[in-house]
């Protein structure tokens, strides 16, 4: 059997800018039966890639589910930005979203009206 490996950085520093990398899109063509992903032993524990539907776009984040670390969103006042942290859970839950155009903030999930993308 064949093997092929695809690889990306989640996360680079250019020019003291920190920025997030995606998946290839054609990771979700793959049967997912097909797909292993590998990760390093760091504090991040949860996967970055998982599959979206493609109507979860435009929808409002419900504050009591859970968001998965590398999700694209968008705020009404800070714009569009992806997930890199998440702590507690229900009205007291907080996401640290890194914005494109003003960079990692924190918002309480219940205040922040995040919408997926």
């Amino acid at each position: 059997m064949r093997e092929l490996y695809l690889t990306y950085a989640e996360q680079r520093r250019l020019h003291g800018v920190d920025s997030l990398g995606q998946p290839s899109r054609f990771i979700a063509e793959m049967p997912a039966e097909l797909i292993e992903e590998v990760r390093p032993r760091i504090r991040v524990s949860r996967p970055i890639f998982q599959r979206q539907a493609s109507s979860a776009a435009g929808r409002l984040i419900d504050p009591e589910a859970p968001v998965r670390l590398g999700q694209r969103v968008r705020h009404g006042k800070f714009g569009e930005g992806v997930v890199l942290n998440c702590e507690g859970a229900g009205a007291h839950a907080r996401v640290q979203v890194n914005f494109e155009t003003c960079g990692a903030k924190w918002l309480v999930m219940s205040y922040a009206k995040l919408e997926l993308m």
